[in-house]
């Protein structure tokens, strides 16, 4: 009995739908020199179709071309420990025919599902990443393996970054090399998550891993996840929830016919409640009461350091001035002595275009995985975008980050007015120093302050990326420049200095840095986050560059005194030009709402920032010298 089909779509309609219409009809397309040839049930093609067909035919085979550009195979891969992997394997194709002789090959350790099975076949890796088809194209084998525990994969996770998952990529590269279709070499891919996995890949120090391009990597997981003391919550708790509904409901694709992919995907409901787990770890050195362990300290990607300079792997670093790591990125860099390179542009999490991202990849990989002399070596190892500079002049280049020539220029906190905005204060940034023997400003903590939903911050766990500042410029001490009478050009990390006390033994400071338009809009920049408590500064285990660093253990926290104490904090690098005619702005709250966990008080705290000629609250900023 034959099955029924909905009506062909209307004519205006694109190849796309069409071609959903003709396999749900049942309709097999495929090219064979040139020539667009079908298999169809009886009665299906009709005269209709076959002229829709005919009318879009160089559409129809140029889909077929670049959808066909590679066989897809679902394999398990096994673990010493008798744990199964999920693998995709996407071997390019040629003129149609798959590849047989060797090449190089590429993987990501993958913690968001390898493949969806979704309504009317399976969506892979290479539909969610489109940019993947050039590498096919340029003749690299692409795999994609789900993480023990989540997706198809077998196994349960009792934290993230376990050790385990480290071995199993060195399990994975070296099964990779193995296969006949492979030259022997293989390099990784992978952002967020898998960049994460790639770097800890090259701790293990695997033979054959050849090259690896890590796209906006976690370096320090204390830092990120509680910075400056204060815990990042709402990432925190998105980001579990994410995990949590792709581990263990429905949808991901099987390895094979023959296996259950539901039994498999319901032993993962054993996988650790990551909120719940970061929730009770308040200092680097709490313990995990259910492992028992310092997950801060032991589980910290920066504790690679040695192993993977010791590896030697090429690492190519990827990412945004608006990602959640961008910090992280410098430090992996800095820290590093492998062959490197770093680009940096003006993206958020998932902004990062497919075009830019197939060329780097390649250029990176052909280096390294094909012996291909493309010159990338002999480049600057960093290359980064300075936004609202000039047109045909964003991308420059640097042999160190930061560049040599940045000078660090303080911008001190002064009383009012600026007549910008009805903030709370409406104090003055200017490069002269205060004289005033008394100079403070009082605020209470209004717990209404938020930049908002749609921040870096929830762009890291796919939920948007814009900011409209002014609103929260209202509810908060501010301190903007006069107009600039020249182009300002801030390259590094700022940092800032707070001399503040308070009511109450303890608060938080939320510092931001923002361009102000001609209109007198606020725009994000950049940001910083410090709890009065977890203020001490102390030598850190990796080289920050001369940055502050937080140890945030125990021993370090402390209520705040009388008398003022002082607060250092770094924000967020970045490469922008504050453009003559508009304003440079420092605001400082006491909340965020939308994006941190600051406990509420009752009543709220009152805070003052001194900024005396004695208590220099002050940002400092790293300004590159005009040409």
């Amino acid at each position: 009995m034959s099955r029924a089909v909905a009506d062909p779509p209307p004519l205006g309609d694109g190849v796309v739908d069409l071609l959903l219409w003709l396999r749900e009809a049942g309709v097999v397309l495929w090219t064979e020199q040139g020539r667009l040839r079908f298999e169809a049930p009886a009665g299906v093609m009709t005269d209709e179709i076959r002229e829709r067909v005919a009318q879009r035919r160089a559409e129809v085979i140029a889909f077929l071309a670049e959808a066909d550009v590679a066989e897809r195979t679902s394999v398990w891969i096994g673990m010493p420990d008798g744990v199964r992997l999920a693998a995709d394997v996407f071997r390019p194709k040629r003129h149609g025919v798959t590849i047989s002789e060797p090449l190089p090959v590429i993987w990501c350790h993958e913690r968001y599902r390898r493949a969806e099975a979704v309504a009317g076949g399976i969506m892979t890796k290479l539909d969610a990443q489109p940019w993947l088809k050039e590498l096919l194209r340029h003749e690299y084998v692409v795999v994609v393996v789900d993480v023990r525990g989540s997706g198809a994969s077998e196994g349960v996770r009792p934290v993230e970054f376990a050790v385990e998952e480290t071995q199993d990529a060195y399990a994975v590269t070296e099964w990779l090399a193995a296969q006949q279709w492979c030259t022997g070499r293989v390099g990784m891919f992978g952002m967020s998550y898998s960049g994460v996995a790639q770097l800890l890949a090259a701790g293990a120090a695997p033979p054959h891993l050849a090259a690896i391009v890590p796209q906006m990597a976690l370096f320090d997981l204390f830092a990120f996840l509680r910075p400056g003391g204060v815990f990042r919550d709402n990432f925190a708790r998105a980001w579990s929830e994410l995990v949590h509904r792709l581990d263990t409901q429905p949808g991901a694709a099987r390895a094979d016919a023959r296996t259950d992919v539901a039994a498999t995907v319901a032993a993962h409901q054993h996988n650790v409640d990551v909120f719940a787990q970061a929730a009770r770890l308040k200092c680097r050195d709490s313990r995990d009461e259910a492992t028992g362990r310092t997950l801060y300290e032991e589980l910290n990607p920066a504790g690679a350091i040695a192993r993977i300079s010791a590896s030697g792997v090429p690492i190519c670093h990827l990412s945004g001035w608006y990602d959640i790591w961008v910090r992280d990125t410098t430090l992996w860099f800095r820290n590093l002595t492998n062959p490197q390179r770093m680009i940096i542009g003006p993206w958020s999490h998932n902004s990062c275009g497919n075009d830019f991202l197939a060329t780097e990849h390649l250029r990176w990989y052909d280096r390294w995985l094909k012996d291909i002399d493309n010159g990338v070596t002999d480049e600057p190892p960093v290359r980064y975008f300075t936004m609202s500079a000039p047109p045909g002049t964003q991308w420059r280049s640097s042999a160190q980050w930061p560049p040599a020539q940045v000078r660090p220029t303080e911008f001190f906190f002064r009383a009012g007015p600026a007549a910008t905005i009805s903030s709370v204060n409406d104090g003055l940034l200017t490069a002269v120093a205060p004289t005033d023997p008394d100079g403070v400003d009082v605020y209470r903590v209004d717990y209404t302050t938020t930049t908002g939903r749609t921040t870096r911050w929830a762009d890291g766990y796919g939920g948007g990326f814009r900011y409209h500042l002014t609103p929260n410029d209202r509810k908060a001490l501010t301190y903007t420049t006069p107009v600039l009478s020249r182009d300002v050009e801030v390259t590094g990390h700022p940092v800032v200095h707070l001399w503040v006390s308070a009511d109450q033994p303890d608060a938080d400071f939320f510092v931001y840095l923002e361009e102000v338009d001609e209109r007198g809009e606020s725009h994000y920049v950049s940001e910083a986050v410090i709890r009065a408590s977890y203020r001490a500064c102390g030598p850190a285990p990796y080289d920050t560059m001369g940055l502050p660093f937080l140890p945030g253990v125990t021993e370090s926290v402390q209520p705040l005194p009388a008398e003022p104490v002082e607060l250092v904090a770094d924000l967020h690098p970045t490469s922008n030009v504050f453009v003559a005619g508009r304003r440079l702005r420092v605001s400082v709250t006491g909340c965020d709402r939308d994006n941190a966990d600051t406990p509420r008080r009752v009543p709220p705290p009152v805070v003052r920032i001194h900024r005396s000629a004695r208590y220099l609250s002050r940002v400092v900023l790293p300004i590159m010298p005009s040409p």
